[in-house]
């Protein structure tokens, strides 16, 4: 038995015990080619490793996506693993190894606690399957705290420090009805909702997976530190690449949008002068709006070029103390009433205190309004569009994510592309990323990561210096 990267509460660091099979599952995880085949393994691990589940819930709180199943954190921890399985060299000792009474004090625990899931989710059954599975999640996180306190090192007060809101209260407890009454009932204080049979049943599987669950297999799970560590520096490194890549992609295509704007604009300068001469001495009234509608699709042309050379040298941003949280919540009631319009539904998640950064508030809303719109776009109808705030250290994340369609391999690579065309995919044409990609990264030091599939969420995560520094590219 080994130990998960430590909880952190101001000063104070909680662990939990991370059961040798686990490890083995989260080994594969990191490493699986199929996504769909770690979620399975994963869900598998968490559904019979209340610790595993509960680290993995506080650490997806503070991402703002608070799961709603097992399946559901599963699937957030594949994705999250290589960023989150990080052990402190310091202060951590992922290696430790509990003497046996520890051992035996935890995997107690363990069987007291999936019985509790189990029956909870049997009561919830006939709510539907959604319900069940949701009672099963919330069973698994009962008494949250007390898992911390197991050693006798921590009290209550700096346990619940280390948990979101809703499992930190005293006694611990999610809001699940059936979870209450399901402790309840095993403390004797009312008539079980499941008959004796089940429950005995429930009982007897709760105790043979606490047994597994403290097996010892201590060749794979001494490895998961350095695994994760190498996974997570693949990961950044590929990342980087295609940073750079999109870097000097965009770099490119500003220098060819600048010298382009200066040769284009003459010749239309002149085409609408000349049609606005005309215009001026034309009486035929069929001449005369073609005349205008010249004059028109050249002053079209005109803000075009204003763009692209706006993308192509943007101005250097206006830096002052910025504060994260008042700035998306005035973008959510700007974009309010055209939320309204197509039924979407925007909502802030995350950091909910004072988040200040240094940076140019209005590129800023600029950047997020534009990702925000891409997303409507992407949605088209109804949906949802989720803006999650994060204090990172010496970052900020900020995550805009949405359930449209998702968009293609193909289409990604071309994303932050100046009127790239992208509808197929549900995304829109024009500017609006691209200044994202000015803005966030030229401007600020910062950078933008993109996860979709086809079928799937789209996610933006942008990552911001909370101190700026003048970036080398800004012209």
């Amino acid at each position: 038995m080994h130990r998960l990267p430590a909880l952190v509460a101001g000063s104070h660091r909680g662990v939990l015990p991370m059961a040798d099979g686990s490890a083995a599952a989260l080994v594969e995880a990191l490493l699986a080619d199929e996504h769909s085949t770690a979620v399975a393994r994963l869900a598998e691990a968490l559904s019979v490793d209340p610790p595993l589940a509960l680290w993995s819930v506080a650490m997806a709180a503070c991402d703002g996506t608070p799961p709603e199943d097992v399946g559901h954190l599963a699937a957030w921890l594949v994705e999250h693993a290589p960023r989150v399985l990080r052990w402190d060299p310091k202060q951590d000792r992922p290696l430790y190894v509990a003497d046996a009474a520890e051992a035996a004090l935890y995997a107690g625990r363990v069987a007291e606690v999936l019985e509790v899931a189990e029956l909870a989710a049997l009561a919830a059954r006939s709510e539907g399957d959604e319900a069940a599975d949701r009672a099963y999640l919330d069973g698994l996180l009962h008494e949250a705290p007390r898992w911390f306190m197991l050693s006798g090192r921590r009290s209550l007060k700096s346990a619940s420090g280390y948990l979101p809101e809703t499992l930190a209260g005293r006694k611990g407890y999610p809001v699940n009805p059936h979870v209450a009454r399901t402790v309840e009932a095993l403390g004797g204080k009312r008539a079980a909702e499941v008959p004796d049979d089940a429950a005995r049943e429930c009982r007897r599987r709760a105790a043979e997976a606490a047994a597994r669950w403290a097996r010892p297999a201590p060749a794979v799970a001494t490895l998961l530190p350095a695994i994760a560590a190498r996974v997570a520096r693949l990961a950044q490194l590929e990342s980087r690449f295609h940073e750079t890549l999109e870097a000097e992609k965009l770099d490119a295509m500003a220098e060819f949008a600048a010298g382009a704007g200066h040769e284009i604009n003459n010749p239309l300068a002149v085409i609408a002068g000349r049609a606005q001469l005309f215009l001026q001495d034309e009486e035929d009234p069929e001449r005369r709006r073609g005349l205008a509608l010249i004059n028109t699709q050249a002053k079209r042309v005109y803000e075009m070029i204003a763009d692209m050379m706006l993308f192509a040298r943007p101005p250097a941003p206006a830096v002052q103390t910025t504060e994260l949280v008042a700035l998306v919540d005035h973008l959510i009631a700007e974009l309010a009433p055209r939320m309204a319009e197509q039924a979407t539904t925007l909502s802030r998640l995350g950091h909910v205190g004072p988040l200040e950064i240094e940076a140019d508030p209005t590129q800023l809303t600029v950047a997020l309004r534009a990702m925000c719109r891409n997303a409507m776009e992407a949605i088209g109808h109804g949906g949802h569009i989720d803006v999650a705030l994060a204090d990172a250290g010496e970052h900020v994340e900020i995550r805009v994510s949405d359930d449209g369609p998702g968009v293609t391999e193909e289409a990604r690579r071309h994303l932050f592309d100046p009127y790239f065309s992208a509808r197929q995919a549900g995304r829109g044409l024009g500017l609006g990323l691209s200044k994202c990609w000015r803005i966030v990264v030229t401007n600020h030091g910062g950078r933008i990561d993109v996860d979709s599939r086809p079928g799937g969420p789209t996610v933006f995560a942008i990552t911001l210096p909370k101190r700026h520094q003048i970036h080398s590219s800004v012209q």
